[in-house]
């Protein structure tokens, strides 16, 4: 992950971040806003329209909810991230946590495969397989279960509606272990948002028997809502 500081020859850009984003790359994408790989008070992000994918304030969130609610660790649990993005979440897991469980990432968008790619290391990441394709259809044929499935699917900021359906978390829980947990990441922006992760949080409530919610203020004014459902 590129949170060192950069060399002498770039020590200008690196300084420069403090008072302004410093645009490094972008990769034009077929799914949504292109993605942009920024430097930004010092810390590399991966970026696309108006939030943040990887790396940045959503890395943030996702870390400080594992924190509260510890991930399963051991060979025997493996993990499913939906929305893999540039890496995140598994970046939090294998090099944070230091957890050793093999990691399945589903992505549909190969942009943001490349910047993850080309700055944060995610062609050096051990026990990773990845598939470039649609979520929706990946967890429609899935065959095989994982102690964990971290939902994280967004274009731009919102989450497409065919994920935040019953049909999608019943999919879901027929790829979870028993025990096994769904964690839905949901950006609360604006009331509309708000009514939908309501109504999601509800949608939980029928499909699993054990849900929570926790709310991660790492932007107080758009909080992030990691919604959990246990398959008993």
């Amino acid at each position: 992950m590129g949170t060192s500081k950069p060399t002498t020859g770039k020590a200008f850009t690196y300084l420069s971040s403090f008072a302004s984003e410093q645009l490094l790359q972008m990769y034009p994408s077929r799914f949504g806003p292109d993605i942009e790989v920024s430097l930004i008070n010092g810390r590399y992000q991966i970026n696309a329209g108006d939030v943040n994918y990887s790396y940045g304030p959503l890395h943030d969130a996702f870390r400080r909810y594992f924190n509260l609610d510890a991930p399963p660790a051991g060979e025997g649990a493996p993990v499913l991230i939906l929305g893999f993005g540039g890496g995140s979440v598994a970046h939090i897991l294998r090099n944070e946590r230091n957890l050793t469980n093999a990691i399945t990432g589903v992505e549909i968008d190969p942009a943001v495969l490349q910047a993850g790619r080309d700055h944060f290391n995610l062609g050096k990441m051990t026990r990773l397989e990845l598939f470039e394709t649609d979520a929706r259809d990946f967890i429609r044929t899935c065959n095989r279960t994982f102690a964990l499935v971290v939902t994280d699917v967004y274009i731009n900021n919102r989450v497409p509606e065919a994920f935040e359906t019953i049909d999608f978390l019943s999919d879901v829980k027929h790829c979870l272990q028993p025990g096994g947990k769904l964690v839905f990441n949901k950006l609360v922006t604006d009331e509309e948002t708000r009514l939908e992760y309501e109504r999601l949080s509800g949608l939980f409530g029928e499909v699993f028997s054990r849900t929570q919610s926790f709310g991660i203020g790492v932007n107080k004014r758009m909080p992030n809502y990691m919604i959990t459902g246990i398959n008993d």
